[in-house]
This record gives C-alpha cells, structure tokens and sequence, in this order.
C-alpha cells in the first residue's frame, strides 16, 4: 500500500496523542496527502552508516513523515537505507506504510548504474536517447531507462509503490547542447511513460526536479513550469503530473520572486495549478560562484590550531622528504608541500571539504597502498601526520566559517521581528521558507540525530509577507 489521505493525516494525530510535538503539516498538493512541512533530505545518507539510520529512526518517529531520495544518491544506499529503515519500523508496529510518503527520483547516470550503462553501449540493450553530459555523470529519461529504473528503486525502497517519482533534473539535456524543442518532446515522452506505470500502480504521482525552474526565462537551461504543466495536460486532464522540486534558500529565491511563468512566480502558479511543491538547498546556497552554508559549524580553540598547524606542518614535510622516489613521489606523498604555500589563501570550507574527501583523501589512500612493507614505520609516521594536519585545517576553516555564519545569523535575525527567537541559524532560515504557503516541505539534510532534533524544534514560520520583504532585502545587500 502507498501512502493515503487518511492515513497522514492519522499519522499526525497518532503522534500528537502519545504527546509528540509534531512540525507543522501541509497538503502536498492536489494529492491529497498530508506531509511535514519538514521533510527528509535522503541526499548523503548511507546504509552502513549508524547515525543516518538512527536519524531517519528519530525523524520518522518525531513527526516527519516525508522522505526524499533518488536512485543515485550515495550510489542506491540513500534508498536501501529508507527501505531498511520504515520496514523496520512497520515491522516493529511504531509506522504503517500508509502514513509516510516516499519521493525518490530517476535521471541521473552515475555510480554503478553509469558503469552498467558504459557495458551496453554498442549492443542492443544499449540505452536509447542516452545525454554523456560529463565523463562521470550521464543522463537519461527515455522510457526504457525510467521503466528499469523505477523496478530497481521499488526492490531497494522496499515497497510496492512510489508515491511520488521525480525527473531528476532533466535540464541536463540542455546543459548538453540539446534544443528546447527536443528537450521537451523528451519530457513528453516521460510523462507518457509514467502515466502508464500509474496505471500499473507502481507509482502514484510524479513531476519534476529541476534546479531551472525558479531562474530567469533567458537562462539558456531554463525549464518552464508553465510548459511542462501544459504538456502533462495534453496527455490527460486527469495527469498525475502533481509535484515539482528546486532549490530555495536566502540567496537562491527566484521561486518566490522571479515572475517566470506567464508573470507568475513559480510559487504563484503551483499554487495555482495545485502542485506540490518541494524545495531542497535550504542550507547550501549557490551564489557568485560559491557555495554560502547557511547553518552553524563546531568551534576550536584558535590557539591551539595556530600552534598545531605550523607544527604539524613541518612535520608532514620532513616526512615527505623521505617519501619513495621523492622528490618525483606520488600525489598522495605530496600534500603538505603543496599546502605550505596555500594555507594563508584557504578561506572556504566547503571547497575545502569537497577537495578533502574527493581529491587528497583518495590519492593519499591509494599511495600508502603502494608502499613497499619494508617502508611501513614510514608509512604510519605520514599517515598519522597528514591526517593530524588535514583535520587542523578543517578546523581552522570551521572556525572561519562559523564567524561568517554568526555575522549572518545576526543579519537575518534582523530582517524580521522575532526570529531571533530562534539561537541558530538554521531554524532562523527554516521559519523564512516555511512562511510560504505554497511551499508544501523544505527538505532538509538530517544525516545525524542531532540536524533532526535541531529541525524538530523550529518555531513556528515568520508572516509570509514579512518573509517575501525579507528575501527581497537580502537580494539588495548582495547585488
């Protein structure tokens, strides 16, 4: 069974009777359900990962009851994690499968699935319609991938039936040279095909995640919401075509100010047309090039950090010396030499952080493991000291960044009466978004206990107008 009306709606009164203080709740919607204003964000959970599974535990239990996921994400864990999980719980009589609401998505080309598509291509199963948009990231959203697709993230989710499923940011085909016209006609094609697994009841609704619905029309991938409703409606009038999804943050606001479909925002016409509305990024804004976290970060003693780093440092670079092969060694036999230079010039830790685990941590893992054994005392001495002096560097970004976020926090507890209320920033932000009325969930990342405990305690949502007048504000300061 998927997810109904009653039982939503029961789920929250279930909760509140056992004297659980639920967030707020909103129609998602022309489909009936009821879903928390807060959902789930599935983005960088993994299965093997005990304080993901505690998380959504804690979350589903607390009074989320909308999950949002995708095929790729964390390579199909993110879903057999949410499948693990709920089973569980209804296994265990603390959830029914007709109270949660399971959205996952089906587009991206990645991971295992890339590696699949990379073996067929030249024979006859090879995916039709197939977007080789970057080496490691492909796209596709012909009926014959979203079909196989959708078999695959029912068996992981575990259920019988995907309440909502989602194009997963199909603009990709314009970000590779594709037409608007074809673009659209591609989508027309997947709307047909779905229409047809809700017929087969694998699936009960379905939309679009798109990150260039709230951008300007001129924008060269924009997606029109306007568009892609009417192409839903030539199919049937009775489309299922209910839900849409892109980010919305204090930086990124364009679904509530840019008026982009027939002098509508897209706010303004899902609420219109009676679609559900999902937006995702709460906390990480794309902005002038970079990514601004809108959320709080640990804190360390600076003098401590100041003194370890240079230590630390020197350290790692006498080590590096007597790397194998030096001074030609491997990459990984490299890095503190290459941050003695740069370490005044690091200021972003998020960069910083997507540097570290995609880049330093592999090459160094991959070195130590060519590392003849009679060089192993080496070995361990580097291991031990680059990693002491990556994580003082994490922490001296950390710190940064959390000055940063406090001079925000202040900024946007002035914007609107009351919100300061609120101690941290993330639930200063979460009350601006949920002022919205067309806004049904903000999904936000809750990797750990502690992100759902900090979203279960959200006051409730600022006035909408006083909301709309305070993004309006934030726009001026950055422009």
């Amino acid at each position: 069974m998927p997810a109904t009306p009653a039982q939503t709606r029961a789920y929250f009164d279930r909760l509140k009777s056992k004297g659980v203080k639920t967030p707020p709740s909103n129609l998602l919607g022309s489909t009936g359900l009821t879903v928390s204003r807060l959902g789930f964000g599935g983005y960088r959970v993994h299965e093997f990962e005990p304080e993901n599974r505690q998380a959504l535990r804690d979350a589903l239990l607390g009074g989320i009851n909308l999950i949002d996921t995708s095929s790729t994400y964390t390579d199909g864990s993110s879903e057999r994690l949410v499948g693990d999980v709920t089973r569980e719980l209804i296994e265990q009589g603390e959830l029914k499968r007709e109270e949660f609401v399971v959205v996952t998505k089906a587009g991206y080309v990645q991971g295992s699935a890339l590696r699949e598509a990379r073996e067929r291509v030249g024979t006859s199963r090879a995916y039709p319609e197939m977007v080789e948009f970057q080496q490691d990231c492909w796209h596709n959203i012909s009926p014959a991938y979203l079909e196989e697709q959708i078999t695959k993230s029912l068996q992981r989710l575990k259920i019988d039936a995907i309440d909502v499923l989602l194009l997963h940011n199909p603009e990709y085909y314009l970000k590779g040279g594709g037409t608007r016209e074809k673009y659209y006609e591609r989508i027309d094609r997947a709307f047909r095909h779905l229409e047809s697994e809700i017929s087969k009841g694998r699936i009960k609704s379905y939309g679009i995640s798109s990150n260039t619905f709230p951008e300007v029309e001129s924008r060269s991938d924009f997606t029109s919401l306007s568009k892609v409703y009417e192409i839903a409606r030539a199919i049937s009038p009775e489309n299922g075509f209910k839900v849409i999804q892109f980010p919305f943050n204090l930086y990124e606001a364009g679904g509530a100010l840019h008026l982009n479909n027939n002098r509508q925002s897209v706010f303004e016409f899902a609420a219109a047309k009676g679609l559900g509305v999902l937006t995702n990024r709460p906390y990480n804004a794309f902005a002038k090039g970079r990514v601004s976290r809108l959320t709080s970060f640990p804190t360390h003693d600076e003098v401590e950090i100041k003194g370890g780093l240079h230590t630390t440092l020197g350290r790692a670079i006498e080590l590096e010396k007597k790397a194998p092969g030096f001074p030609k060694s491997a990459q990984g036999f490299q890095w503190a030499h290459a941050l003695r230079d740069r370490l005044s010039d690091l200021d972003d830790l998020l960069a910083w952080r997507e540097a570290l685990y995609a880049q330093i941590y592999p090459s160094i893992r991959q070195a130590l493991q060519r590392v003849d054994s009679a060089q192993g005392a080496w070995a361990q001495d580097y291991q031990t000291a680059i990693g002491d002096l990556l994580n003082l560097v994490t922490k001296d970004l950390e710190n940064l960044a959390e000055k940063k976020s406090l001079l925000l926090s202040e900024q946007v507890g002035g914007l609107v009466e009351g919100l300061t209320d609120s101690k941290t920033l993330s639930q200063r932000v979460l009350r601006i978004y949920m002022a919205f009325p067309a806004v049904s969930s903000v999904l936000v990342g809750m990797r750990t206990p502690k992100y759902v405990a900090d979203s279960l305690t959200v006051d409730a949502p600022v006035p909408a107008d006083k909301a709309h007048d305070a993004l309006l504000r934030l726009q001026r300061y950055r422009s």
